[in-house]
This record gives structure tokens, C-alpha cells and sequence, in this order.
């Protein structure tokens, strides 16, 4: 799989070097966070694929087991993820902010850190 680099900012980083290949760690812990910002139903083809952030997990009621486990399958279903070896999910009612951590393993046995914020609406 081949995947065009985000700079810091969240945009596509352009130049030649920019490109991840090979399910490197850095590859597959930018398609998890990629994979988590994009929510369910966002894309038209495809209304059934995406994070059900409004429904299961940001949802008024919802439970944390729920939470969790929509959050780990999104993430273990990420190509190239082999496994988790940490996860926590963690709020902040005064900041409303949900915060996503995971350590994973990519299926080329590197290991990155995943860190993801969504802001609660």
C-alpha cells in the first residue's frame, strides 16, 4: 500500500519523498488516525464504512464498553495493523474532548503511538 505522507498540519506534504509504502508503523498509525477522523456515512459511495462518532460513541447514554469497542475495531481493522499492545480512551467534560491513545503493531513488526483528539460537539 502506498500513502501520500500529512505534514503536521493535516495536509497532503508534497515533494518527492513524500510517499509511505510498505505498512511501515508510520503508515498504518497515519491510516488509523485517518480511518478515525472519517465518520460514518461521510463518504457517498460508501455510507456504511466510517467511524460511528455521532451514534455508539459520542451518542447521549452511551457506554464506555461501547465506546471502546467501536474505537479498538476501527482501529484493529486498519490495514496493515496487526495488533494493539495499549489502548486507552479518556474524556474531558470542561475541554469536551475525547482523547483516543493505542500503541500498535504494524504487520511489518514496527510499533507506533497513536494519539487522536476528537472534539465532543
Amino acid at each position: 500500500m502506498t500513502v501520500r505522507r500529512l505534514d503536521a498540519d493535516g495536509d497532503l506534504a508534497l515533494g518527492p519523498q513524500e510517499f509511505l509504502t510498505g505498512y511501515t508503523a508510520e503508515e498504518v498509525a497515519q491510516n488509523v488516525v485517518t480511518r478515525l477522523k472519517f465518520f460514518l456515512g461521510e463518504w457517498f459511495l460508501d455510507t456504511t464504512d466510517g467511524t460511528d462518532w455521532f451514534g455508539s460513541v459520542l451518542g447521549k447514554g452511551s457506554v464506555l464498553a461501547s465506546r471502546e469497542s467501536v474505537i479498538r475495531r476501527r482501529i484493529l481493522l486498519t490495514p496493515g495493523c496487526a495488533g494493539m499492545t495499549s489502548f486507552s480512551l479518556t474524556t474531558d467534560i470542561d475541554t469536551r474532548q475525547l482523547t483516543v491513545t493505542a500503541s500498535i503493531v504494524s504487520t511489518s513488526g514496527d510499533n507506533a503511538e497513536i494519539n487522536f483528539v476528537q472534539a465532543v460537539v
